[in-house]
């Protein structure tokens, strides 16, 4: 398997030819992945006994750190340190304002892994909002229709946009191409958007988040799949 990136351009930085390289489609493996292929590979051990042995190597790790001491191994490195400001050379630890931070950097082993892994450069799709679902209120339905005057729920992620921008929003979308903008928004998080569904003649729309993800220069589109039925406006 290869390390796959893609090349983005890097918006911290006021050069438009500096570019830099984010990792794309990388999955994740756990503890039952890595005992797994080491019993895989010819091990004598058990899977029983490696997750014993295992268990008790986390507790004792757990212990030393808990006594305040560094941990140095091949594999990682493990060091508490306080984070929080202290208001004079007399003041104590006080675990309202600081705490103990364990910082974790990689081992002599690890650090050798990197010049040896494949990399594999890719075309990278640009992160753009991603919109899971839309729960109308009103209709007590999901990702169907839309009442007018009621409040509506989008869910997902990288949903939030700039009120400010004009051109960041939430915008219904008619069959006819007339795009219709959200006017007033009662939730404006990552996670979730909650807005009041404007009154737009009944028929089908198509519901479109547009925002500017980690500071880029143009706002991406994030689409609800499927088609929304605005309903009649009760009186």
């Amino acid at each position: 398997m290869t390390l796959k990136f893609a090349l983005f351009e890097n918006n911290l930085t006021s050069d438009p030819t500096d570019y830099m390289a984010v990792v794309q489609d990388q999955p994740s493996k756990t503890q039952e992945d890595v005992i797994d292929l080491m019993i895989g590979r010819g091990s004598t051990v058990t899977k029983a006994e490696a997750l014993s042995v295992i268990e008790e190597y986390s507790t004792a790790i757990e212990q030393l750190l808990k006594d305040g001491y560094s941990i140095n191994t091949p594999i990682f490195n493990l060091s508490p340190s306080i984070k929080g400001v202290f208001y004079g050379a007399d003041q104590s630890f006080n675990r309202a304002i600081h705490s103990v931070k364990i910082n974790v950097t990689p081992g002599t082993r690890i650090r050798e892994i990197g010049s040896q892994i494949t990399v594999e450069k890719v075309k990278g799709a640009s992160p753009q909002p991603d919109i899971e679902c839309l729960y109308d209120l009103g209709s007590d339905t999901r990702n169907g229709q839309l009442t007018p005057g009621n409040i509506a729920q989008i869910r997902g992620s990288r949903l939030k946009y700039d009120i400010n921008d004009p051109a960041q929003g939430i915008y219904l979308i008619a069959t006819d191409g007339v795009e219709n903008k959200v006017t007033t928004i009662a939730r404006n998080m990552p996670a979730q958007l909650d807005f009041l569904v404007p009154a737009l003649t009944p028929g089908e729309y198509r519901l479109e988040v547009r925002a500017v993800i980690n500071k880029g220069k143009e706002f991406k589109r994030g689409t609800l799949p499927g088609v929304l039925m605005m309903l009649e406006i009760q009186l």
